[in-house]
């Protein structure tokens, strides 16, 4: 492969996974504060408690982070992501039928 397709090609990569990274992290660390006040008022909770239970996902997933960079050392980066990818999709459905705040029958009961 001659050096300006290689280059060009990783040009495309490296903006790909740029523009990806940034609807990631947008979706997941910025979505919340606009969603905020809907959400908790539909679920019956204080803005408070909402970013407080926002703010402990987020130290749980800073707590992981070690367990996440040894999983991807010893299985590696693909297979990680795909679990990873598995268990964001069950916990949105799992979110989608929240119904209201603790002690609240799920919807349907």
């Amino acid at each position: 492969m001659r050096i300006g397709r290689l280059t060009e090609r990783r040009s495309i990569v490296v903006a790909t996974l740029g523009i990806t990274q940034t609807l990631a992290w947008g979706s997941t660390y910025y979505l919340p504060a606009i969603i905020a006040d809907p959400v908790a008022n539909d679920l019956g909770l204080s803005r408070a408690l909402f970013f407080g239970i926002f703010s402990t996902a987020l130290l749980l997933a800073g707590l992981l982070g070690p367990l996440a960079g040894r999983m991807i050392d010893k299985h590696g980066g693909r297979d990680v992501l795909a679990a990873t990818n598995l268990a964001f999709a069950a916990g949105l459905v799992l979110l989608s039928s929240a119904s209201g705040s603790w002690g609240s029958p799920p919807l349907g009961s």
